[in-house]
């Protein structure tokens, strides 16, 4: 998906075009981060996945990597209610990522992008190892109006509002998208890139202050993988669901 969050206001109306992201070999050898195994996590059954925290480039101090564990302070206390079958355990990491929180992801797989802005808005990028499959993450955190252009795609009803208040629009004017509408703040997701062999799949979250929030609050995360490992979509899908 080629649309990314917004670092200013826009007034125009984009439309909505399935593309498999490109791996940015600069991203990857230039963005500065750590990753420091924490131990294992345990989940439902006494499941154990490995888990790891990733710092960043801090966007509030500018000196030093900001450092976000949460929930998780130490391994031991490293718990999720989250039922994953034994078979999957050696399949599976998490990722602690900062602004974002936990995400369970193949054990084999690579951090290429994740970062916070000045603003609080933070992204994450994961490739497989042959760069075929991809996971993008991204949150709006406390910047007031920032998601609301990006939600527009999977909450239609904000349109009129965004464009109000001049932050744009994106709209799936030629039905790529699949809405599977879970509640006033929760859609499910679903499109097909072209000449990609199987179905992106994905939860967005969406909430603002007339709703009782004090920030513009827009969360995303969009799983594609080849139908040899679509069951695993299913458990990464979840896992997101239950922990945000």
């Amino acid at each position: 998906m080629s649309i990314l969050l917004p670092s200013m206001c826009f007034a125009n109306v984009e439309t909505f075009k399935p593309e498999f992201p490109k791996f940015d070999h600069t991203q990857q050898n230039t963005q500065t981060t750590k990753v420091e195994y924490l131990g294992f996590a345990t989940l439902n059954a006494q499941v154990k996945i490995p888990t790891y925290v990733v710092s960043i480039d801090n966007p509030f101090s500018g000196d030093g990597l900001f450092n976000d564990i949460a929930p998780c302070t130490t391994a031991k206390t490293c718990q999720f209610n989250f039922n994953l079958p034994k078979a999957y355990e050696t399949q599976f990491k998490i990722l602690l990522l900062s602004g974002i929180g936990p995400v369970l992801v193949p054990q084999d797989w690579n951090i290429i992008r994740s970062s916070m802005g000045a603003s609080g808005v933070a992204s994450a990028q994961l490739f497989s190892p042959d760069q075929q499959e991809v996971i993008t993450i991204d949150n709006t955190a406390s910047c007031a109006g920032c998601g609301m252009h990006q939600a527009t795609l999977y909450f239609p009803e904000i349109l009129k509002k965004s464009l109000k208040y001049e932050f744009g629009a994106i709209q799936d004017k030629n039905k790529f998208l699949n809405l599977v509408k879970v509640n006033k703040h929760k859609v499910y997701f679903s499109y097909q890139i072209p000449h990609y062999p199987n179905k992106t799949h994905g939860i967005a979250y969406y909430a603002d202050e007339d709703d009782g929030n004090a920030y513009t609050n827009f969360q995303k995360i969009e799983v594609s993988l080849k139908p040899e490992h679509k069951e695993l979509t299913r458990y990464i899908l979840n896992f997101y669901q239950s922990t945000h």
